[in-house]
């Protein structure tokens, strides 16, 4: 039942993604089967991370830090709780952080690849639900980094840096949500528009890259299939994005159009 509640929250989720008639959107969007409508599944998601251990791939003990898999669930369920006006699911989702602030700070990724870097959405989330102080810097740091060149950089790290992007640029879809979501979460715990441009024009290097002919993306310009959950990267990194993007940004129409495709 548990996997069949998970699988229909899929189909639905990707339901958003596909052109349809708006009377079939209208009902599908309403007619759930019970225990199958996204309150539901979504509480079952949220509950489900919050109740076990940092996740270690499938490996027994701790991670050596926090994976790109932990930060992505834990964003989405601390927007699941805000959406939904859950405040004890979002008290338990911000203790979850507490032991980052102590014993267990080794967990706390550096922010030397695009993987680890976007573990600073989570803090940078938890500010904008809680507005203490104390997880705003750390986001910020990561943030800023992402664009302030390590010591000993490679020639490629050189290059993309040159023109105006992250030097943790890869060129993989993946980035498309992973950059973009640490960049556009630093907008907006900050109001600096710097952040917001940084995201817009990563994402239309990506896009003018690596987008097909049919609106969808290769994994990277040396794997060329169509990788589905990367190109959710994609769908959900562009929609991040253009959730905060002004109208009259110079990128807006240039990323609009590739989402639309």
């Amino acid at each position: 039942m548990r996997k069949l509640r998970i699988h229909l929250a899929i189909v639905a989720l990707a339901g958003l993604l596909t052109p349809f008639s708006s009377v079939f959107a209208q009902k599908i969007f309403k007619d759930w089967p019970m225990g199958t409508e996204p309150a539901a599944i979504g509480l079952f998601v949220a509950n489900h991370y919050v109740s076990g251990p940092f996740y270690n791939f499938g490996n027994p003990g701790q991670p050596q830090s926090i994976t790109y898999p932990e930060v992505c669930t834990w964003y989405g369920a601390l927007q699941f709780a805000k959406a939904s006006g859950n405040k004890e699911l979002a008290q338990k989702l911000a203790l979850r952080y507490e032991p980052l602030l102590a014993q267990s700070q080794s967990l706390v990724p550096r922010a030397d690849h695009v993987d680890h870097s976007v573990f600073g959405a989570v803090p940078l989330e938890l500010y904008l639900q809680t507005n203490q102080s104390k997880y705003l810097e750390t986001g910020k740091a990561f943030a800023d980094q992402q664009w302030q060149l390590p010591d000993n950089p490679q020639a490629g790290q050189q290059e993309f840096q040159s023109k105006g992007l992250s030097w943790q640029t890869r060129m993989w879809i993946d980035d498309m949500y992973m950059i973009t979501l640490l960049q556009v979460e630093a907008f907006r715990a900050t109001g600096n528009k710097e952040y917001l441009d940084r995201a817009a024009r990563e994402m239309v290097v990506y896009l003018e890259a690596m987008q097909q002919p049919e609106g969808l993306f290769f994994h990277a310009p040396d794997a060329k299939f169509l990788w589905g959950r990367g190109n959710g990267w994609v769908a959900a990194g562009m929609t991040e994005l253009l959730s905060v993007l002004p109208s009259g940004h110079a990128d807006r129409a240039k990323i609009m159009d590739s989402y639309k495709r």
